[in-house]
């Protein structure tokens, strides 16, 4: 071969480059050049694309109002996160009886009060902030079901659930908020029905107020109140046709609630107290439950007023000739079979969430993305059920304020939110409806 040739073959194979062994491209190991991609429409953000400061899908998420540069990171307490699309008009709920007064904490100075619910949670707690968490994916998961017709919600992350909150409410309020949602503990929402909150602008308390707050036309409030679920126990045993209860109970604050309850609506409904034994706890002290329920032979009917492990350890002790009747403290519907078994036969009343999971006003709301404790799946429900009766306060139809809830048949009597439960009992270890006997 000449010189000349040899020159052209090298300088053939540079060009051509090294052969390929495989129909597979080799990995990338360098950054490629950038070629210029032609024009095309933004494809819409995936709804699963989470946005971790609210919860909700970034699709549906605008910047928080005070700072419209920021990034999306988790808000600090005390700082409003606001999701949903822009409201197409003044939702109908009537505006503040008391005009925001210029320079108010929280008024934004640059822009007009913008209307939107304001949701203040302490996520910001120690002792709260996971419980409150729940309630905020559960109120996120009700916006994402309801889709483009979402309203506009302010998140804000607060560190309690009482003086941090209402600083909260009249910066929220002033901000355009047209609808409060807050006060998750029963302190929290005594605090916030004692405040100015409640003159300027409705407000929705996650619990019950003390009797000692007064009334307050714009003030409504839901609960997972133990206490009204033990009254609603109580009707159903008296329609059960019982009249004699023995009551069981722990000497904890809130199994001693939660009996008191029940016997006040028992001994209204015409029932009567057979007698009442205390459970102190732990597996040498059920045997002597046997003994204190064998001296009471004018019992027709037991109330548990004890904890689930409690009330596994004691169940076993009571006669099956006796029906046995008990509230959401006494069961955990999440609880493996072989767990609840010794609850046999226990009949309580509790939320559609959990005994009838396939009813319609249910399925329409996935689960929480991931498992959580029973307590905390409560609160999830609940977040639910409060986006919904927002929507309704802001629209101003009380003749819709009867909801098919994921917590129960909710009613609005007075200013409180009731709901009615789902009687239910344990068989085989799990909970079902109660049948017909």
């Amino acid at each position: 071969m000449s010189r000349s040739n040899a020159i052209l073959l090298v300088l053939f194979a540079a060009l051509v480059g090294p052969p390929a062994f495989s129909a597979d491209p080799p990995p990338r190991t360098t950054t490629p050049r950038s070629e210029p991609a032609p024009k095309v429409e933004a494809a819409p953000k995936p709804v699963d694309d989470i946005d971790p400061a609210t919860g909700f899908a970034r699709s549906t998420v605008v910047r928080p109002l005070r700072d419209s540069s920021a990034p999306n990171t988790p808000a600090p307490p005390g700082s409003p996160a606001q999701f949903g699309p822009p409201p197409a008009a003044t939702p109908a709920l009537p505006p503040p009886s008391a005009p925001l007064m210029p320079g108010m904490p929280g008024t934004p100075s640059s822009a007009s009060p913008k209307p939107h619910i304001a949701l203040i949670l302490p996520i910001g707690s120690p002792q709260l902030g996971r419980l409150a968490d729940a309630v905020r994916q559960g109120f996120a998961a009700a916006a994402e079901a309801e889709g483009k017709n979402a309203l506009p919600i302010v998140l804000t992350n607060v560190g309690d659930d009482g003086a941090a909150a209402i600083e909260a409410c009249a910066r929220s309020q002033a901000a355009g908020a047209i609808l409060v949602i807050t006060g998750l503990t029963r302190d929290g929402a005594s605090a916030v029905a004692k405040s100015e909150c409640t003159s300027r602008t409705p407000v929705l308390t996650l619990n019950q107020p003390t009797e000692d707050t007064g009334v307050h036309p714009q003030l409504y409030s839901i609960s997972l109140s133990l206490e009204q679920e033990a009254r609603q126990a109580a009707l159903l045993a008296v329609s059960e046709g019982w009249h004699s209860a023995i009551l069981i109970a722990s000497k904890s604050a809130l199994a001693q609630r939660v009996q008191a309850a029940f016997e006040q609506e028992w001994v209204r409904a015409a029932g009567e107290v057979a007698g009442r034994v205390t459970f102190s706890g732990g597996p040498e002290d059920a045997p002597l439950v046997k003994e204190r329920l064998a001296q009471m032979s004018r019992g027709d009917m037991v109330f548990l007023a004890l904890d689930s492990p409690d009330s596994r350890l004691v169940r076993p002790y009571v006669s099956g000739m006796l029906p046995v009747y008990a509230t959401s403290l006494s069961v955990d519907p999440r609880a493996e079979a072989t767990v609840n078994v010794d609850l046999q036969g226990v009949r309580y009343v509790d939320m559609p969430w959990f005994v009838q999971p396939d009813h319609p006003a249910v399925m329409v709301y996935p689960q929480p993305r991931t498992p959580m404790p029973v307590d905390f799946e409560r609160l999830y429900a609940l977040g639910i059920d409060a986006y919904r009766i927002a929507t309704v306060l802001v629209q101003g139809d009380r003749s819709k304020l009867t909801l098919d809830g994921v917590t129960g048949k909710i009613t609005l009597e007075g200013n409180q939110f009731a709901r009615a439960l789902i009687p239910a009992e344990v068989d085989g270890g799990r909970v079902v409806p109660l049948r017909n006997r």
